[in-house]
Order: C-alpha cells, then structure tokens, then sequence
C-alpha cells in the first residue's frame, strides 16, 4: 500500500513539472496612444479665425477612445518679412515657440459643435482677430487632446492662414414676400472690419434656414446688388435670411461675418386670377355654365354665384369649391333671368374677383301655356 501511494505522489509531482512553462520577459505596461486631431482646418470670415476639427476615436491601435478630457489650441504668431519667402518650421519649433491660445473642457465640447448634414460631429473655435494681426502676419495653429490626467496626445497637422481686411457685414435686412418670390434686400457694409474706407468687396453670398435647419448658400453666383429674389420656396414654411459680403469673386470666398438675421412666414395671401370664358346656355330645366379652366397651381376648386333679375346680392350655390369648370344649375324658374359668375379659390382659401358676369333665362314656350 505505501509503495502504491509513493508511487501516484511521483505521478503527480512529474504532471505538475511537465505542465509548468517557463516565465518569459516582464513586458512592458502598454501605453495607450491616441489618434491625433483629425481634419483640422481654418478660415477667416470677417474678424474671426474659424478653426474645424473632429476629436479622434481611437487610439492608434484600433481600441475605443472615451477618454478625452480638454483640447489645447495653440498658436504660433510670425511677421512675414518678404511675400516671396515661405517659412517653414517642425512640430517640435512649433512646440518651442507657440503659446496656449485656448483650451476647451471636455464639458464645453457641446458649446463649440457645428452641424454637417444631420448630425453634430464636429467641433470649431474663433479666434479673434486685433488690428495688428492684419499686417502681414502668418498665424499657425496646432492642437492637442489630453487624455485624462496627465496624457497627452502629439500634436495635429499645422494649419496656417494670413488673415486679411474683409468688409464689415451687411446692414438692414428686409425680406418681403410675393406669389412667385421671396424678396431680400439689404444695405451694403458700412466699412472694413479694421475700421478703413471705402468697404472692398466684391459682392454678396445669400444664406437660407428652413425652419431648425442647416443654413446653406443659395446663390449660384456673387450677387453684385443689395438685392436677390429667392424663387425656389414653399407657402406655409418658415424661412431665416443672413447675408456676407464677399472681397473674393469665387469660391472659396473671404467673407464678412453674418448679417443680422431675417425670419419671414412665407404665407400665401395671393388670390388666383379671376376666371376667364364664362358662357351660360339655357336648356328645358336648366341653365348650364362652363369657363376656362384655370391655370393656378394650387387651385382648390370654383364657387359659382348667382343672383336673380331684381336681386342686389349674389348667392353662392356651391358650398364647397368644385373642381369642374362646369356647373349646371336646375334650381331655376321660367320666364326669370338669372345672372352668374365664378371665382376661383386656392388651397389657402384665397378666392378670386368675380369673372365677367353672363346671363340667361328660359322660357316658357307655346305648346306649354296652351297645355296650361
């Protein structure tokens, strides 16, 4: 018995040395590194520097990054001393010698999201500008995620720009509504934005909201007058109207910053036109009207009136709008004129002036009285 049991306590000491692998090198902790800051880009409009950018995802080997705590933007300033030389420097320069020119906390991020398309995925910042920033000056930026406490994230590609003198904004915008156009109108910048005259510009981009929506360029063109006729809408919609004055003739443009805004309610207060080629033609019991039909887009339907040879008022017979241009009316007497008109109304309940009146009247013919 006790050499069996010696014998399964060897077995079990050579499973146990046969199972156990030999410990490799202590690794190093794994050190998470975020993506930079993607697609960064920059523009001026009026006296602000816009700077864009979407906040990475991840980290640079593919695992999820929701860690994100303030983003730096930092800011390299350089005097350009000849138009014909370029300078040119690294990140590391640009981390010597720029300065911090804003950061934002992770729970301002809201605040600072622009809308592309449907959703809310990018984010910007506006840097303004001083007087001594026009003259001739580079401005280069660079941004910078910390993530968490202490970590950091390399910088993002440089973006630069020159910033220029653009023209103030437009003044007083009006907008007016017609059957076939919303009109806007405006007063031209008053002066540059670094305060100099005359305003240079080269003319006007027009921007439309519809309702909570996206604002967006509907001009094709620069439009050269304090003037433009929006002919693409909708009765019933709500619209907001801003203008920039552009110092460029083509895309991509150096504007002003917005006007004011403009809400207008494109209501439909426009009547058709009155109803043209009314003819009646008297029958044995009835007394039969058509007319041209109209041409209005948005038509509902007719109302037919009449009124009877003595009466002062027309009556209306139909109660609710017809879309016939043809009506027969069998609520008449013999031997009494009767007189007509039409008019037409919209989906909005506008209705016409009266067309032209027609009249008619049936008679009682011989063979009747004699069969009286």
């Amino acid at each position: 018995m006790k050499r069996l049991l010696s014998y399964l306590i060897s077995l079990f000491l050579l499973f146990l040395f046969l199972s156990c692998g030999k410990k490799g090198p202590i690794l190093p902790p794994l050190v998470k590194i975020p993506k930079s800051t993607e697609d960064v880009k920059v523009t001026q409009r009026g006296a602000k520097v816009i700077l864009t950018w979407s906040n990475p995802t991840a980290y640079i080997d593919g695992r999820p990054l929701t860690e994100i705590t303030e983003v730096e933007i930092w800011l390299l300033e350089e005097k350009i001393e000849s138009e014909e030389k370029e300078q040119t420097f690294s990140k590391e320069e640009f981390e010597r010698n720029a300065k911090l020119a804003s950061s934002i906390k992770k729970e301002k991020f809201p605040d600072h999201q622009i809308k592309e398309g449907e959703t809310f995925h990018k984010l910007c910042y506006f840097y303004e500008l001083s007087g001594e920033e026009f003259e001739m000056k580079k401005l280069t930026f660079g941004l910078r995620l910390k993530i968490g406490r202490k970590k950091k994230s390399a910088f993002s590609e440089l973006v630069s720009i020159e910033p220029k003198i653009l023209p103030a904004p437009p003044q007083k915008v009006r907008a007016s509504v017609f059957k076939d156009r919303i009109e806007i109108e405006w007063d031209a910048p008053e002066k540059n934005i670094d305060l100099s005259l005359p305003p240079d510009f080269k003319g006007y981009n027009i921007y439309r909201a519809e309702g909570e929506g996206e604002a967006r360029r509907i001009n094709s063109q620069l439009v050269e007058k304090e003037k433009y006729d929006d002919k693409i809408f909708v009765f019933g919609n709500v619209y907001y109207y801003f203008i920039r004055a552009s110092a460029t003739e083509s895309s991509p443009f150096l504007e002003s910053e917005d006007s004011e805004i403009k809400k207008i309610s494109a209501k439909d207060t426009f009547a058709p036109a009155s109803v043209a080629g009314l003819v009646s033609v008297a029958g044995k019991d009835v007394i039969a009207l058509s007319w041209d039909a109209s041409k209005e887009e948005d038509l509902a339907g007719y109302q037919v009136w009449r009124k009877a040879e003595g009466e002062d008022e027309f009556v209306l017979l139909t109660f609710e709008p017809i879309r016939e241009n043809s009506y027969s009316d069998i609520t008449v007497e013999k031997n009494t004129r009767y007189y007509y008109a039409i008019t037409a109304v919209d989906e909005s309940g506008n209705e016409s002036q009266k067309s032209e009146i027609v009249s008619d009247v049936i008679r009682k013919v011989l063979h009747e009285n004699l069969s009286l």
